[in-house]
C-alpha cells in the first residue's frame, strides 16, 4: 500500500497503463520529471511487483510495464497500525490525485473532440443502508467496472484514457458541514 502511496509512482503507473512500456527516461518526459527520480520510483514499484522491466534495452534504455492493473484496499478492523496507516496514506495521495483529475477535467471539457463533450458522469446520490447493503453495493460497482476493464484495449483507435472513481463511502453530516 505505501508503494502507491505516492504521486510520482501513482502517476508512472498510470503512464504505463496509458502507453505501454516506457523507459525511465520516456516517462520523465511525460511526466516532466528527471530520468533519475523516474528510474528510482520505477524500481520501487517493481521491488513491490506492480511494475517489470520487459527485458529488453540496456541502461536507462530499458523498458517498464505494468506487472498489475487494479490496486484496491478494503480495511479490515483487526489489521496492525501500520497497516492502516499506509492504507490512510493511500487514501489521501489518491483523493488529491482523484480532485486534481476532475479539476483538469472540468478546465478543459470545453475542448474536447465532439463526440467526447457530454458523456462524461459526474453525479452524487445518498442513500440509507446497512453495512451489509454498503458491502453489496461496492461488490456490484466494482463489477461492473470489471466488465468495462476486460473490453479496455489502452492506445486502441477511438479510446482515450478514462478515468473512472466510484464513491460509496458512509458519512456523517457534521463531517461534511465543518
Amino acid at each position: 500500500m505505501r508503494a502507491v502511496a505516492h504521486p510520482v509512482r501513482v502517476g508512472l503507473l498510470e503512464l504505463l497503463y496509458q502507453r505501454g512500456p516506457l523507459t525511465a527516461s520516456a516517462c520523465a518526459l511525460l511526466l516532466e520529471l528527471s530520468p533519475k527520480v523516474c528510474s528510482y520510483r520505477l524500481t520501487l514499484l517493481g521491488k513491490y511487483g506492480l511494475a517489470e522491466e520487459t527485458g529488453e534495452g540496456k541502461g536507462r534504455a530499458r523498458p517498464w510495464r505494468l506487472a498489475m492493473t487494479e490496486v484496491s484496499y478494503v480495511h479490515r478492523p483487526d489489521e496492525p497500525v501500520a497497516a492502516a496507516d499506509a492504507a490512510d496514506e493511500y487514501a489521501r495521495t489518491m483523493l488529491a490525485r482523484q480532485t486534481r483529475i476532475i479539476e483538469v477535467f472540468i478546465a478543459r471539457r470545453r475542448r474536447l473532440p465532439t463526440a467526447w463533450r457530454n458523456v462524461a458522469t459526474i453525479s452524487e446520490t445518498s442513500l440509507q443502508l446497512t453495512a451489509g447493503q454498503l458491502r453489496k453495493l461496492g461488490d456490484e460497482l466494482r463489477a461492473v467496472t470489471a466488465r468495462y476493464e476486460q473490453e479496455s484495449k489502452p492506445s486502441s483507435a477511438g479510446t482515450r484514457a478514462v478515468h473512472a472513481v466510484l464513491y460509496a463511502v458512509p458519512i456523517e453530516l457534521p463531517d461534511l458541514v465543518r
